[in-house]
């Protein structure tokens, strides 16, 4: 792992480069990574909440979806079918672009922010960015609003008393603000946009003491959200949405750094090989991978997504605790190289950040999703870039001896193997495959380690 200062210090160096762009964020603007997430307990799942994915690495379908999972059938399902659905619609686009020969690049990429949370009350807002078909990239929101207690979704006219005139009233409020912030704005769209209509305000989250309305630009021509006080319209404002307090789970905590084990001595004369795992944590299927590390005395790199980790700690720890190494994968798995500067920076240290959080230590090598990576995205930090040799794809394909057919018939000495701790049949796969390696003499290292080993070579 590497130290805190060094990377620190290339935040400095890029600090006057984003103060601009940054300040344009604080306009509310709907695609931030910075967020408070409730703190876990365990990694059973913080108090009911957990996280999905779904990765596709694949050049002509690339698409990362991440979305929240409250252990609530009644409203899980409804999350989990708009994503799918979303997911169809980009599959069926992309291969309509394909038959007529267009170019990429084609992602879909949905991440989440839970914004609020509490045992009885919690809300989501997935940010979507859908490239295909050779259209230039478009972003949208869509939000959930849960009540916990009676396992069902919230639409805006559930937080409002009966036959109360709602819609003029957030409308006005609305239109008032967004045209204060932005005096030179469309008049005629921004009204238009913020007209008493149901659907014009279907994007809302309900927080503490406000609730909050996202509209996209080609609703008012802005990208803007605007918060309104619940005090403004409690005469209208249902009893159980007034006073509606964060759950303490999302206080901050300081701990102490995760002790790490003595290195392992690993002796360059022999055979050594690198397996890496992307896309985790997901305590499930990578404490099976653990196990199987652990059993065989072998160490491994996890390159993890700074979304799955918040939920995940435990399994964070216990990496470092057994002397694994644990590598930054991006928030929530974007191509970096068609982000901003200042986007993919944020991708990238909000990453550091959180496994510093969580264990007190830093990564020290950087796995950039889809394995896009350019001079400028390199440039943002001093993290090693980590790619690979061998790759099973076992994110296509689920099959667990296809998987370790691939492997096996591909390790070589000094190799970086590619595979996901997500999946079930990976992490099957693993355990096989880690106790093959270890049969036919191979060291299994850390990408760290491997380095350590090259240099000792004088490769």
């Amino acid at each position: 792992m590497s130290g805190k200062p060094s990377f620190r210090w290339v935040k400095m160096l890029i600090f006057l480069t984003i103060l601009i762009g940054l300040a344009g964020y604080s306009y509310n603007k709907v695609s931030s990574n910075s967020q408070e997430p409730p703190q876990p307990k365990k990694d059973g799942g913080q108090s009911g909440l957990g996280v999905e994915s779904m990765v596709s690495d694949s050049k002509q379908e690339r698409y990362a979806i991440h979305y929240p999972v409250f252990r609530i059938k009644e409203i899980d399902e409804q999350i989990k079918d708009y994503v799918n659905q979303e997911l169809a619609s980009f599959k069926e686009d992309n291969a309509k672009a394909q038959a007529q020969h267009e170019d990429g690049p084609f992602e879909l990429n949905i991440k989440y922010k839970v914004v609020y949370y509490t045992k009885d009350a919690a809300s989501v807002v997935l940010n979507q960015y859908i490239e295909a078909g050779g259209v230039s990239g478009t972003t949208s929101v869509k939000t959930f609003n849960a009540d916990l207690k009676q396992k069902k979704l919230l639409s805006l006219q559930d937080l409002f008393e009966e036959n109360s005139d709602f819609l003029n009233r957030i409308s006005s409020i609305a239109y008032q603000e967004l045209k204060n912030r932005n005096p030179s704005a469309d008049t005629a769209l921004l009204k238009e946009g913020t007209s008493p209509q149901e659907e014009h305000f279907s994007r809302f989250a309900l927080l503490e003491n406000e609730v909050e309305f996202y509209f996209e630009k080609k609703q008012t021509g802005l990208e803007q959200s605007v918060k309104i006080k619940k005090e403004w319209v409690k005469d209208i404002l249902k009893d159980q949405y007034q006073d509606m307090k964060k759950s303490r789970l999302q206080a901050k905590r300081e701990q102490e750094p995760v002790p790490l084990p003595k290195q392992a001595k690993i002796n360059p004369d022999e055979k050594v090989i690198a397996l890496t795992f992307d896309d985790g944590p997901n305590p499930a299927t990578t404490n099976k991978i653990l196990n199987a590390l652990q059993k065989h005395e072998g160490h491994a790199t996890f390159f993890v997504l700074g979304s799955r980790a918040q939920y995940y700690p435990e399994t964070i720890k216990r990496m470092l605790k057994e002397g694994n190494e644990v590598g930054n994968h991006s928030w929530d798995h974007p191509l970096l190289t068609r982000l901003s500067n200042e986007k993919a920076y944020q991708e990238i240290n909000d990453t550091q950040e959180m496994i510093e959080k969580i264990s007190g230590h830093q990564p020290a090598h950087l796995r950039p999703p889809y394995g896009g990576i350019n001079d400028s995205v390199r440039s943002l930090s001093n993290l090693k870039v980590s790619l690979w040799d061998v790759d099973p794809e076992d994110w296509k394909y689920r099959n667990k001896q296809k998987i370790v057919n691939h492997v096996m018939s591909h390790a070589g000495d000094g190799k970086i193997v590619l595979m996901h701790d997500i999946y079930a049949t990976s992490a099957e796969a693993a355990e096989e495959i880690i106790k093959k390696l270890k049969a036919k003499g191979y060291q299994l290292v850390t990408v760290s380690q491997l380095e350590e080993v090259k240099k000792q070579r004088g490769y």
